[in-house]
């Protein structure tokens, strides 16, 4: 069963997922994350990997400039016995991946008892100065199972979602078509929920696929990602459908250690401050401000503010200088609905600001109307 929305198969580009990433080179280290002085252009960042939550050596962590399956590593590294590598890195957007292979080969294709796992909490921003601790859990990559049905029109994708190598229940498989948007959107189709033995049959038409899976813990299809939640990305992606044919896989997913939510505490390189009004031209109290990069401004901000005060005033650490795309919004997860507040900064078109290393805009307001 696939998800529909309309006339065509369940497509989508509202809200998703989490947590944050980085880059370079690699050291091991027993010791955990300490922040560098803010006058360091550079990041430091340590990467806890697991299986079935033990750690693992030579694990080979990668940090990639973008989400594609051909991605280069930007900086790779290998964990040492105590699941531990260590990265000085330079500021910016990255993707984390991690793989163990018994052989050491990582070359050849992805084979039945290989270990993989794309970071639940990609893209990762950091910023100068700064430093992160992240835990990826990679998991087994199996053989195609046997005993899962077909799509009613025999062209698309079935398999069985697991946890730790047991069925996973209540979870929803995803294909994308596209990267751009680093798989924060609800892609191009959603499988229904997993069936007690972790099944699932998702109708596609023929083309070329990436195929993730997640269970939120408050249930649905949309929203952010968070700690407890589960996550899976095939390794073997991207897929290809062709006609006629059902592409059988076994998709394993682990659980996220930590909240993936796009907030930021600490010190940042730059800020936007400002207000967040009503209609009325009075300030609106529970309001979160956004930044998001894309100019639609959907799926899952890079930056949140807190919630604004009575005074609806709002402060964006912005550790990663770059033009970006402002809104607010009450409630935070899937997209606004009747009775939540929501507005778009209307100081430009392109309801963008630009934000360079070290500055601080102030004096930005963003105007809400309740949604009908």
């Amino acid at each position: 069963m696939t998800l529909r929305g309309g006339t065509g198969l369940f497509q989508s580009r509202r809200f998703l997922f989490a947590l944050l990433l980085p880059l370079l080179s690699a050291a091991c280290s027993h010791a955990p994350v300490s922040v560098p002085a803010s006058s360091n252009p550079r990041a430091g960042v340590v990467v806890r990997a697991t299986f079935l939550e033990v750690p693992l050596d030579g694990v080979r962590v990668e940090f990639r400039t973008s989400p594609d399956g051909s991605a280069v590593a930007a900086a790779a590294g290998a964990t040492g016995r105590d699941g531990v590598a260590s990265f000085d890195l330079s500021p910016g957007r990255y993707f984390l991946v991690a793989q163990w292979r018994a052989d050491g080969d990582y070359n050849r294709p992805i084979t039945a008892g290989d270990r993989y796992a794309y970071f639940g909490g990609n893209p990762v921003y950091l910023e100068k100065g700064g430093g992160k601790e992240l835990f990826v859990g990679v998991e087994e990559f199996a053989d195609p199972p046997a005993g899962v049905g077909e799509p009613p029109g025999g062209t698309g994708v079935a398999g069985r979602v697991t946890a730790g190598g047991a069925p996973a229940e209540n979870v929803f498989v995803y294909a994308y078509h596209r990267t751009e948007a680093a798989f924060r959107d609800l892609g191009f189709a959603a499988s229904a929920p997993t069936a007690a033995d972790g099944s699932f049959v998702m109708e596609l038409p023929t083309g070329v696929y990436y195929l993730l899976a997640r269970r939120r813990a408050g249930g649905g299809v949309a929203g952010p990602m968070r700690k407890g939640d589960l996550f899976g990305y095939f390794a073997a992606n991207p897929v290809t459908v062709v006609p006629g044919a059902t592409l059988r896989v076994t998709l394993p997913v682990t659980t996220l250690k930590l909240r993936n939510a796009p907030s930021y505490s600490g010190k940042a390189a730059a800020s936007v401050e400002g207000r967040i009004l009503g209609p009325d031209g009075k300030p609106r109290a529970g309001v979160y401000a956004a930044l998001y990069d894309n100019p639609d401004l959907l799926n899952r901000p890079v930056f949140l503010s807190d919630l604004t005060g009575e005074d609806g005033r709002f402060r964006l650490p912005v550790p990663v200088p770059g033009t970006y795309y402002l809104g607010a919004r009450s409630g935070y997860g899937g997209a606004p609905g009747p009775g939540d507040l929501y507005g778009r900064y209307e100081g430009n078109a392109a309801h963008s600001v630009a934000v360079r290393d070290g500055d601080h805009l102030t004096g930005i307001d963003v105007t809400v109307s309740e949604v009908r």
